[in-house]
Order: structure tokens, then C-alpha cells, then sequence
């Protein structure tokens, strides 16, 4: 009996003095975190950068890429949708700034870079960070970012798309109507209400213009949730001014996650979006 019970102290030890220790962070080791700059300011940004698991059976194939913003909220879902819906992409998820005020929070950035620069801005808010300047992170994902990877990584440069929630939504639309050719697909998740000004400032300075030009195909899943009433009526409006358009090379996909509201609405519409993607890229 005792001969018993000192067997099993022994085999208790590890996991007591696990418990008793320092915990272990976990590490994904298909996940490479790659610091980058923009070279434009010297702001310094994080890519978390996921390859498919066949990358290295070829010296020769191109991948698509996905590449993502709020890369710290998104990483583990869109990592794990790719993996059964469209295993043979590239993921790259894009950090916020590092090194902001210690009196922000890590993801106050957000609120910068994604935001398209409105008249507003002066007005409503003195703190830089909430001061739009989308022009400025697009920049730097197109002159940074996208040739890092393209240089890098066997990439498909014909086959580019994004992935945004929320704030990172609204990037996507402006990133759509201010520079389309950057991505292929365009995958926006429940974009900020901001959308609805953003149009309006747009086509107020350019009334004669129309709200996009696309030179190639692009398509667009845009989907917002059930539950996100005022959100609803300003996506609907988008899309309507989209579809009011008539562009040739414009395949948009407009989605009602059912009963979500902007929280639940995240995950289903990661996992929608990714499946439907996986569709267009075997069209």
C-alpha cells in the first residue's frame, strides 16, 4: 500500500511543481513574428506571418496571401478556418504600433491607422492617435509590407486579399475605394458606422466622380449582424451606392450574420468569409 501511494506522489511531481512554478507561454510554432518599419515615419509594427503546411513540397508555387488586420484578436481564428477551408495560403497578420504612450492601450493605434482623415478630425478630438490617417497605413502596407512578403515568400501577387473587423472594416472600405488594386478580394466584417461619413466627405469634394474605379476584377464580402440595427442601415446604404455604380469588375457578396450582434457577429463572419473566398479561388 505504500509502495502505492509513494508511486503515485511521484508521478503527482510535475504537475505540482508546475502549478507551483512559472507558467509556460504557449508558442505557435507555425506563427513567425517578423518586427517591421514603416520606412516612411520609422513606426515600428509586428506581422505575424503563417505559411501552409505544404509551402516547403515547392520551390516554384505561388500562394495566395490573406493579410489581416488587429492580427493579435484574429490570428487563432482565421488560423484555424485556413487550415480546413483554404489550407493553402499564406496569413499575415498585421500588429499595432509598438511603443505607443504608456497611457494608451496597446491597441489605441488602431484608431489612427485605420480611420480615413475627416474634416471632423480637428474638431472633435485633440489626441493624435484619433486623428485619421488610413492614407498613411495603406502607404505602409503597400510599400512595406506587401513587398516584404512579395520579396520573401512565394506570394502570388495576383491573388491578394484582406481581412478587417469593425475598425479594421472601415479600413478595408477605404482601402477599397481609395486604392482597389492593392487587394484582389476585400473581406469586411462589420465596419464602423464612419463608413456613412466617409462616402459622403468623398463625394462631396469629388461629386463628379464616380466613388471607385476598378481596372480588374475585384469581389467584396461585406457582411455586418442581425442584431446591429444602425450599423445595418449604413452598410446597406454602401452596398447600395456600390451596386448604383454598375462596375463591370465588381462581384459583391453583401451578408446578414443571423441573430449576431457586433461581438458574436466576429467568428461567424470570419468563418463565412473564408469559405466563401476558398470558393472564388478554385472559380
Amino acid at each position: 500500500m505504500k509502495k502505492r501511494l509513494l508511486v503515485a506522489f511521484l508521478l503527482l511531481l510535475p504537475i505540482t511543481a508546475l502549478k507551483a512554478g512559472e507558467h509556460k507561454a504557449l508558442e505557435l510554432s507555425t506563427i513567425q513574428v517578423i518586427p517591421i518599419q514603416d520606412s516612411s515615419n520609422n513606426r515600428e509594427y509586428e506581422l505575424y506571418i503563417k505559411l501552409p503546411e505544404k509551402y516547403e513540397e515547392s520551390d516554384t508555387k505561388k500562394h495566395p496571401v490573406i493579410y489581416y488586420t488587429d492580427a493579435l484578436w484574429a490570428v487563432e481564428i482565421l488560423s484555424a478556418t485556413t487550415e480546413y477551408a483554404l489550407e493553402d495560403a499564406i496569413l499575415v497578420g498585421i500588429g499595432w504600433r509598438k511603443g505607443m504612450p504608456a497611457d494608451e492601450n496597446e491597441w489605441s493605434s488602431r484608431y489612427r491607422d485605420f480611420k480615413p482623415a475627416l474634416p471632423s478630425d480637428n474638431k472633435d478630438n485633440d489626441k493624435e492617435s484619433y486623428k485619421g490617417e488610413a492614407h498613411q497605413h495603406l502607404a505602409f502596407i503597400r510599400n512595406d509590407v506587401i513587398k516584404y512578403i512579395e520579396r520573401n515568400y512565394r506570394a502570388n501577387p495576383d491573388n491578394r486579399t484582406y481581412f478587417g473587423y469593425s475598425f479594421g472594416g472601415l479600413f478595408g472600405v477605404y482601402a477599397l475605394i481609395s486604392q482597389p488594386d492593392t487587394f484582389q478580394n476585400y473581406i469586411i466584417g462589420s465596419p464602423s458606422r464612419l463608413i456613412g461619413t466617409y462616402m459622403d466627405s468623398r463625394l462631396e469634394s469629388e461629386p463628379n466622380k464616380p466613388l471607385m474605379e476598378l481596372p480588374k476584377q475585384t469581389n467584396v464580402f461585406i457582411a455586418y449582424g442581425e442584431l446591429e440595427k444602425e450599423l445595418g442601415v449604413t452598410v446597406e446604404r454602401f452596398v447600395s451606392e456600390l451596386k448604383d455604380q454598375k462596375l463591370a469588375n465588381l462581384t459583391l457578396e453583401p451578408a446578414v450574420i443571423e441573430s449576431a450582434n457586433h461581438t458574436t457577429a466576429f467568428p461567424k463572419t470570419s468563418v463565412r468569409s473564408i469559405y466563401w473566398l476558398a470558393e472564388k479561388l478554385r472559380d
